[in-house]
This record gives C-alpha cells, sequence and structure tokens, in this order.
C-alpha cells in the first residue's frame, strides 16, 4: 500500500505518511531557508528535527495591517525547503491548508496569496488563481470587511497542470513556498482599519499544512494522478471568497 506526505508549518512544519499515495522511501528535509519582508533574517528560527524528518519555523511578526497612512501593507515570505528525494521521483503539491486570523474593517479588504513553483519561478502582475502549464501555481483569497476572525484556507492544485519536481541526476529537489498577505484600505478619506496574520491567535494551531504527491520518472509523459476531491468539514469559519481580489503584488 502507498503513503503521502504531509507539511505542517509556523509554528510547525511535519512529515508524516498516511496511505494515500506511493510515496518513496529515503525521503528527509536537508535545508530550509526563509526570506522576504514577512520574514527577513533575524526575524525568524528554523530546526529541522535529527531524522530529517519535521521542521519548525517560529515567525517573529507576520502582519500586514493598513490605515490612512498607509492604506496598502503588502508583506511576503519564500520559503525554500531542500528535500533529499530518491532518484527516478518527482513530487508536487496536491494541497494547501492556511490558517490565520483577520480583521477588516467595512471598506477594506485584506487578501492571502500562495505561490507554488520547483524553479522560484514568478508571475509578472498575474492575476490569482493562475496556472502557468507546470512553471508555478499561484492562488489567492480574499476578506471582505466586515469581518474579525480566525480563518481557514483550502487549496486544492490540480496535479494534471501544477508544476512538478524535475527529474534530474540530482539527490536534492528544491520546492519554493511562497507566502503573500495585504491588507487594503478602500476610502482614502476614513480612518479605517485591517490587519491579517498568518499565525494562530492561541499559537498551538498550525497554521500551514502541505500535502504531496509522488510518481514515478518516465521517458514519457506519465499518467498524472486525478485531481484531489472535495475536502469534507472544511473548519472555516467565515466566507472565504477565492479568485481574484484585485491587483496582486508586484513581483521582483
Amino acid at each position: 500500500m502507498g503513503r503521502s506526505i504531509f507539511f505542517l508549518f509556523a509554528p510547525f512544519f511535519l512529515l508524516s505518511t498516511s496511505a494515500l499515495a506511493e510515496t518513496p522511501s529515503g525521503i528527509s528535509i536537508q535545508g530550509l531557508n526563509a526570506n522576504g519582508t514577512g520574514c527577513p533574517q533575524g526575524s525568524y528560527s528554523a530546526n529541522i528535527s535529527p531524522d530529517g524528518q519535521a521542521f519548525s519555523l517560529l515567525l517573529d511578526n507576520y502582519v500586514a495591517a493598513s490605515d490612512m497612512r498607509n492604506p496598502i501593507s503588502r508583506l511576503n515570505c519564500e520559503l525554500r525547503v531542500n528535500f533529499r528525494v530518491p532518484r527516478g521521483w518527482q513530487f508536487t503539491v496536491v494541497t494547501a491548508d492556511y490558517r490565520g486570523y483577520a480583521y477588516a474593517e467595512a471598506n477594506t479588504t485584506v487578501v492571502h496569496q500562495a505561490l507554488y513553483s520547483f524553479d522560484g519561478s514568478k508571475p509578472i502582475n498575474e492575476r490569482p488563481g493562475y496556472e502557468n502549464n507546470g512553471k508555478y501555481s499561484f492562488r489567492a483569497s480574499e476578506f471582505r470587511g466586515p469581518y474579525n476572525n480566525n480563518y481557514t484556507i483550502h487549496q486544492e492544485l490540480d496535479p494534471r497542470v501544477a508544476p512538478w519536481a524535475p527529474c534530474n541526476n540530482s539527490d536534492t529537489q528544491t520546492l519554493f513556498l511562497t507566502t503573500y498577505i495585504m491588507a487594503r484600505n478602500l476610502n482614502l478619506n476614513s480612518n479605517i482599519q485591517a490587519q491579517i496574520s498568518l499565525d494562530s491567535v492561541d499559537g498551538s494551531v498550525q497554521s500551514q499544512r502541505y500535502q504531496l504527491a509522488w510518481r514515478r520518472c518516465a521517458t514519457t509523459n506519465p499518467t498524472p494522478p486525478p485531481a484531489p476531491g472535495p475536502n469534507p468539514g472544511n473548519p472555516n469559519p467565515g466566507p472565504v471568497k477565492p479568485g481574484n481580489p484585485g491587483r496582486p503584488p508586484r513581483f521582483p
């Protein structure tokens, strides 16, 4: 029977197994680097477990907040996770779950965006919800005020078009997981406020989780696994609107 791998990040990023899809043995986390306006050097701490099956990433202040003086606040955090992967295998992200807290007064909006790739590819001012034929996948969700609650976002990536790790002779593969958060004041004549964060309120609930799918490399294009089914029992306490929540952040 096959297995799959789940990942949890901030405060915990955990590698575990479940009987969902075939997974090779000998996988381990080799290195982790985070960088961005939401996680600059010195603002986070990261540790990989001795067995290479888990790591913790503790973020000090990944919060975007806007008001009249600062009507738009955008932050980002790019994770580069290096895996030891047996040769002849490749993987992709098929689901992602994010938890955090959002506060948005009337006439404000807060946005969460996520970008997945294996080569650091980024769109040039693309609208969210875009997949670039296997180069990257870009997802987004929006909360329009009034809103004041925890949030849960569940994203599903179609493995038929999602980016896959390349098949090459390297024993190491790098997965780029980039998040963007934005708070925006839609009425510049009012001192209304908005805020969004990616940490849980009580600090005990994992705020990000990723599920990977695996397949063997082949000289011909293999048949992709089926897209993940619906997520039953989504605990999201409030409405989450996927799609195109205004102009996305500008990419470098």
